[in-house]
């Protein structure tokens, strides 16, 4: 079955004139549109158009000009006429209110997207200067989104997240490594990154050799560390013992604390806590040697 297409021409709108002429105008150039157009005259409503520019032709015909060669004869003539005269009538006043909403919305826009800019970067600097480590921003140059391409976080440096989570370089930080299709970006551009996922795991990443970041109960342990309540104990009978002493427990030496020992080996393996070389005493009176945390510990612990 044959396809048909079938042109459908639109009537011009009604015109909207703010001069007086208008009619006058319009009843001429009615009245020399009868018959054959001469094609030098065509050229010379191409000529007075293009001189006069599409806002004077807006306004003589009372409507938004589409062109020469999208308007009527009569039309045409209108312009050719309204130069004679050196008519230089002003918009209608619909179109002067169109013309404000859209410039109000194009204002009302631009104001959104630099503020949105400004949230980005303001975001980006924050999240780069925790990061401790240097990275470019490069767009996706494949997909464009309805904000424009994203703009992805890259390390130049190979980097890790969470316990072993890689971040190859020159690759965005929300790529898996063993992506078979990686993102096509483009050279280094000056603009904030974006792209919600890569931002995610700036605050994340740290060096191959830095260590992992504290669990939940190494957290907790570090807290205790700080809080000055961690002690190494020597009894009268057994070897040391390293205890929490804001915590009693039932066992034995149990009036000495609660047994945090494997908890703070690690913590001192990690290089976050140290014991302290001379002996101090608890609130409670008890003599042991008190650990505190080392800068490593207190940067772990404010992460």
């Amino acid at each position: 079955m044959r396809r048909r297409v079938v042109t459908v021409v639109l009537p011009n709108p009604e015109p909207e004139p703010a001069y007086d002429l208008y009619q006058e105008v319009r009843a001429d150039a009615e009245r020399r549109s009868r018959g054959p157009l001469d094609p030098q005259k065509l050229k010379e409503m191409h000529e007075v158009a293009g001189r006069r520019g599409r806002d004077w032709c807006t306004a003589v015909l009372g409507h938004a000009f589409p062109g020469v060669d999208r308007s009527s004869t009569a039309d045409g003539w209108m312009l050719i006429l309204a130069d004679e005269m050196r008519l230089d009538p002003p918009l209608p006043q619909r179109i002067v209110a169109q013309r404000a909403l859209r410039q109000e919305a194009e204002e009302l826009r631009a104001k959104q997207e630099r503020e949105q800019r400004e949230r980005e970067e303001s975001h980006w600097e924050k999240a780069l200067a925790a990061a401790g480590v240097e990275m470019t921003v490069r767009e996706n140059t494949r997909h464009t989104g309805v904000g424009g391409r994203l703009r992805h976080a890259v390390p130049k440096e190979d980097l890790v997240s969470g316990r072993s989570r890689r971040h190859p370089a020159e690759r965005g930080l929300c790529e898996t490594p063993g992506r078979t299709d990686p993102l096509h970006l483009s050279e280094p551009v000056d603009a904030p990154a974006n792209c919600h996922r890569c931002l995610g795991y700036v605050g994340k990443v740290r060096a191959l050799d830095a260590p992992a970041p504290p669990t939940p109960a190494e957290r907790k342990t570090l807290q205790l560390v700080k809080a000055g309540v961690v002690f190494t104990f020597r009894p009268a009978r057994g070897g040391p013992t390293i205890r929490d002493t804001s915590q009693r427990s039932k066992a034995a030496w149990g009036h000495l604390g609660r047994k945090v020992d494997a908890a703070v080996v690690k913590l001192e393996k990690k290089g976050w806590a140290a014991k302290d070389a001379d002996h101090s005493r608890t609130q409670a009176g008890h003599l042991g040697d008190r650990w505190r945390l080392t800068d490593a510990g207190n940067a772990a612990l404010e992460d």
